[in-house]
């Protein structure tokens, strides 16, 4: 993304290898693994999104890349777990840019989805009305349960695969979430974990039969209250989905980096 200042790309690579590390660590298998280059976030977990590899210093060329693929895909081989390579474009030449899903696919790989890495200082006032939800702060297991099932339903995956992530008390050691109820059923929810002094939102998400009303901005600005609460108001990072990008352009946050993952078994 043209004319954004380094250290704000820095900034988003620095915080998506940390979030990831939050979250990994919280696993009861988990565990993290720096190798030249690269950063191996294995939570030796069902659901991809807790298998990462990271690109940590800029790639040199083709080779290079194939060869930390070759790393990351030795290393999860071993647990037998789906797994993402998320790579960042600031670390990649520009004629590779051009031409990395061939690459990973060549490698292996499937392409997955684009992520955005974006950051704002305040939130702009909403654009309209949000919409009445009962909102609960999660603090029992039951919330906890819904912050993945919604989650599952919205990146449409069984619930098995997200709640033995979200269900772990030791996940929420740092993290704040929202759940919002509409008529008595679980709907949207967004968290906020501490992440290097800055409110990084992660698990935003809302249930497909409940999409486009608005939700998902309701809980996660309660969500960003409820961390200001708790440890003062900070700058706000996220990795946003292309669905959820347009959302958070409205909020005020400003897009910084794009992230490309790729799958790999």
């Amino acid at each position: 993304m043209p004319h954004t200042p380094a250290s704000l790309v820095e900034e988003s690579n620095r915080l998506f290898q940390h979030a990831w590390t939050y979250f990994v660590r919280r696993m009861p298998a988990g565990a993290t693994t720096r190798v030249p280059g690269l950063l191996i976030a294995n939570g030796r977990s069902g659901l991809s999104f807790m298998n990462i590899a990271i690109p940590t210093s800029p790639v040199a060329d083709e080779a290079d890349l194939r060869a930390r693929i070759g790393l990351a895909a030795s290393h999860f081989r071993k647990d037998g777990v789906h797994w993402l390579m998320v790579i960042s474009d600031d670390v990649l030449p520009g004629a590779l840019r051009e031409r990395l899903t061939n690459v990973c696919v060549d490698a292996g790989l499937q392409y997955a989805l684009p992520m955005f890495g974006m950051v704002a200082d305040v939130l702009l006032d909403p654009v309209r009305p949000l919409p009445a939800l009962d909102m609960q702060v999660v603090t029992t297991a039951a919330l906890r349960e819904a912050v993945g099932d919604i989650n599952a339903a919205g990146y449409a995956m069984p619930g098995e695969l997200f709640r033995p992530v979200t269900t772990l008390p030791e996940f929420w050691t740092d993290m704040i979430g929202v759940v919002g109820i509409a008529k008595g059923i679980p709907v949207a929810t967004a968290s906020v974990a501490l992440i290097d002094e800055v409110a990084y939102v992660a698990l935003v998400a809302t249930d497909p039969d409940h999409q486009r009303k608005g939700y998902a901005e309701a809980v996660m600005r309660r969500a960003l209250e409820e961390s200001a609460e708790a440890w003062g108001e900070r700058r706000t990072v996220l990795h946003a989905t292309a669905a959820g990008q347009p959302v958070y352009r409205r909020m005020g946050y400003a897009d910084v980096v794009r992230f490309d993952a790729f799958a790999g078994v």
